[in-house]
């Protein structure tokens, strides 16, 4: 394991922000768990349940990652890690890559906790392959938020700045796949299914719903931003004027 990825992980590890994310989304899960159970006038699947929470996931993940990144900057070891290394490259890489692991401890907790507390409140309405299918499809869209927060939280180099910006534009993104999502109800446009596919929330509508025919299609749209957004980052961060 690099040293600089070693080093990420024990800082990430020993600081609050990845418990509190993980209490955040835990809380969240239980009250939309309680609102399917107790507002319903009707058996609801678990299949409407399960990944019900995640529609919270791209705002808490805003925030941890932006404070994440930007300690780093404002602690001075960012500067260090250069001083040191000298390998911009590694230092944008393994960062990224110490956020990608943090933000999957996250996913994961949300998603297993949903599933335990879920199977003895709903009726199992869907097959474990679909299951570990949009499980799979979630963490794809897991990766592009953090691919997305990674480098504006970079650029930012604030935790204030960093935080409005990246929670403000998940905010944004959310909006947009709800309307865009009812623009779909009415007119199967290819453009405007293509934007939602493109934005990450409008892949987690159909996460939560689990109900996408596309799956594939949106997993490549993941992938491709991704790279794009780290090809851009390396460049970016390889010209970035951090030691004075």
């Amino acid at each position: 394991m690099s040293r600089i990825l070693k080093n990420d992980l024990y800082r990430i590890r020993h600081e609050k922000w990845l418990m509190l994310a993980c209490i955040c989304m835990i809380i969240f899960s239980i009250g939309f768990i309680l609102m399917q159970k107790t507002a319903m006038d009707y058996s609801v699947g678990i299949d409407r349940v399960l990944f019900l929470p995640m529609v919270m996931y791209g705002i808490v993940t805003a925030a941890m990652v932006s404070v994440f990144v930007c300690e780093e900057f404002e602690e001075g070891f960012i500067k260090n890690k250069i001083i040191a290394q000298n390998n911009r490259r590694e230092i944008y890489l393994m960062g990224l890559l110490s956020n990608i692991i943090a933000s999957s401890v996250v996913y994961l907790t949300t998603a297993l906790f949903t599933l335990i507390v879920s199977y003895f409140l709903f009726e199992i309405n869907i097959s474990v392959f679909k299951y570990i299918s949009y499980f799979i499809f979630g963490i794809f869209i897991m990766i592009a938020f953090v691919g997305i927060f990674y480098l504006i939280s970079l650029i930012m180099t604030k935790k204030s700045k960093a935080v409005i910006t990246n929670m403000g534009l998940a905010f944004i993104m959310l909006i947009l796949s709800l309307i865009m999502n009812g623009m779909l109800m009415y007119d199967n446009n290819f453009i405007i299914q293509f934007i939602f596919d493109l934005n990450p929330y409008g892949q987690l509508a159909q996460l939560t719903a689990m109900n996408s025919a596309i799956l594939l299609r949106c997993i490549v749209i993941d992938i491709a931003v991704f790279i794009i957004l780290l090809m851009c980052g390396v460049r970016y961060f390889k010209k970035k004027d951090i030691i004075e």
